[in-house]
């Protein structure tokens, strides 16, 4: 059985998605989000905390914070920026969607470091993370936790640490390339 949860809207003439991008997430359990779908009118300290990443930008794409029920995997995404879910879409099966995204991350963040570590040795920042990734990571904004258990996950890395916004992340060295340098071809 194919199941899933949604909202329909009666006699919609038209279906306009709009472009967003989910800046934080804030996890909760299936009590928690409950609470919140029946309250969203209300103010969520959550919502003040994270609300810096809600906005729309120049081009009209929609920032928001997800509030991620990771039992059920749906979620709500709010965009506004006020203590209170104002301008809110609804996300079913978005934990699946997260974990996806965060893992093709993580499968990139392995090749690099395999290609480019020096003595089994790989660092990016929260900056780097966000430019060669296209992954806003923070300190505060939910996704580097979701990122660093990915990277946890990853067979490749024998220890990974955060450190003022650093990942370090040590190989195995079993998995580490031989970078070996070659000495110049001469033709005549």
């Amino acid at each position: 059985m194919l199941s899933t949860n949604t909202i329909f809207e009666r006699k919609v003439s038209v279906i306009e998605p709009k472009p967003c991008t989910i800046e934080a997430i804030y996890e909760m359990d299936n009590e928690a989000f409950e609470y919140f779908c029946d309250s969203l009118m209300e103010n969520h300290s959550f919502i003040s905390d994270l609300n810096k990443y809600m906005y729309v930008d120049s081009a009209g794409v929609i920032h928001g914070l997800l509030a991620l029920n990771t039992e059920s995997g749906d979620g709500i995404l709010d965009s506004q920026g006020y203590d209170y879910a104002r301008y809110t879409a609804f996300m079913p099966n978005a934990k699946e969607y997260v974990d996806k995204q965060i893992s093709l991350v993580a499968e990139q963040i392995v090749k690099d470091a395999i290609q480019m570590s020096d003595e089994c040795e790989y660092a990016f920042d929260c900056e780097s993370a966000e430019k060669h990734y296209e992954l806003l990571v923070t300190d505060d904004n939910g996704i580097g936790i979701i990122l660093l258990h990915k990277l946890q996950e990853c067979e490749e890395f024998s220890d990974i640490e955060i450190e003022d916004d650093v990942f370090y992340l040590k190989l195995k060295e079993e998995f580490k390339i031989e970078q070996t340098i070659s000495e110049p071809t001469m033709q005549m």
